[in-house]
């Protein structure tokens, strides 16, 4: 077991499997009640309005009683707007997360939706049981990334789809202003708000995400062969993937 404690941030965003999972868990359950503050703070309001953009037009994608899984759900927005957004549709939404605390906090603010204690390598959910499976800005924090998307393939029902959700930097000017805001001005700000360890394992992780066309081809590999949407906002500092599982 490695403890929080025992290893820097950028040593913890290299773990994997189950030593990634107890770092994780660990980190967001320390900086759970505070994790919407930061989140703004760290994107300027950016994410409020990418997740807004993501899952505020998904009309098409849904039809009354659909059920939607949010992986990593944090303190529960996802469930939250899709209910308000689509009141008439009567979404059966599911969240879950690997923080007890970041649960608790969900609970506290959305107190008649559903939350569950899980690991995204390991759902406990049968198979094809969504419609859509959903997850915003959560990729850097899997165990596994692979194990982790062939999961929520899993649970998808065929002709279903996945909508992710993250920052996705495309090199050249944004990464070097991504670079120098989280890097130098960010961590002052954040400084009042969280010790500096779990902001510099946010910080590094949002700069070392995969490239959102290698989280497509794993899908693809996975059996989601038909549409592969993916729009950028903000000039690519931000990606949403939708990608429609096969029949």
């Amino acid at each position: 077991m490695v403890k929080f404690g025992e290893c820097s941030a950028e040593e913890g965003f290299k773990l994997k499997g189950k030593q990634k999972l107890e770092f994780v868990t660990e980190l967001f359950d320390r900086i759970a009640v505070q994790y919407d503050t930061i989140n703004l703070f760290i994107s300027l309001g950016q994410t409020t309005i990418w997740r807004i953009l993501a899952l505020g037009w998904l009309h098409t994608y849904f039809k009354p009683g659909s059920k939607v899984l949010d992986v990593g759900c944090g303190t529960g927005w996802v469930s939250w707007f899709l209910h308000r957004r689509y009141p008439n549709l009567n979404l059966q939404v599911e969240a879950m997360d690997c923080s007890q605390q970041m649960l608790q906090e969900a609970q506290r603010l959305y107190p008649k939706y559903t939350f569950t204690h899980g690991d995204v390598c390991a759902l406990p959910y049968s198979d094809g049981a969504f419609d859509m499976v959903t997850t915003v800005y959560t990729l850097r924090n899997f165990p596994d990334l692979y194990s982790g998307l062939e999961e929520m393939v899993r649970v998808t029902a065929p002709r279903g789809h996945i909508v992710i959700l993250d920052a996705f930097p495309t090199g050249g000017l944004m990464q070097f202003v991504l670079k120098v805001w989280l890097s130098y001005i960010m961590p002052y700000i954040a400084g009042m708000f969280i010790e500096q360890k779990p902001y510099n394992y946010l910080a590094n992780s949002i700069q070392s995400t995969v490239p959102s066309s290698e989280v497509a081809s794993i899908l693809t590999q996975l059996g989601c062969t038909g549409s592969m949407l993916q729009t950028r906002y903000s000039f690519g500092a931000a990606v949403r993937l939708i990608a429609q599982k096969n029949a």
